[in-house]
């Protein structure tokens, strides 16, 4: 599926119409250049769980966790970890992807450990600035 945004609300509710076809445990990777929407997107899936409090990016804390409504959710910035070692990389999350009590989002999975890389089956979101204002959004589902 791909769509065309022209704000962060239009993002926004890309996102908030998947969160509806999530079941638990559910793994989303984002792919995109700083500023493409990857967090603004997190921000619907967020609000759409029941989130109640502010969804901001976790790149200096790497995973913040939101409890919603529905499901927890972690927001997982590996940006950070470009350089580092496969140790360093070891982000603790084996026990929640594909937990049907948690959905994962990950930002900048590239970046990730092998485990991380290799896990399947993800909902794979990338996002394409066209300009100032519009974003391409693409978004591959492995689950069905």
């Amino acid at each position: 599926m791909q769509f065309e945004t022209s704000s962060p609300e239009e993002t926004k509710k890309i996102a908030s119409d998947l969160a509806s076809t999530l079941k638990g445990g559910e793994v989303i990777k984002a792919y995109g250049d700083l500023g493409a929407g990857k967090t603004a997107f997190c921000q619907g899936l967020g609000k759409s769980l029941g989130v109640k409090g502010i969804i901001n990016s976790p790149t200096f804390n790497l995973i913040k966790v939101y409890q919603g409504s529905r499901f927890t959710l972690y927001h997982v910035d590996c940006y950070r970890l470009e350089k580092a070692d496969e140790e360093r990389k070891d982000l603790g999350l084996e026990e929640v992807m594909g937990d049907s009590h948690y959905i994962t989002y990950i930002e900048w999975p590239m970046y990730g450990n092998e485990e991380l890389l290799n896990y399947h089956p993800v909902i794979t979101v990338k996002f394409e600035v066209l300009d100032e204002e519009r974003r391409r959004i693409s978004i591959e589902d492995e689950r069905f």
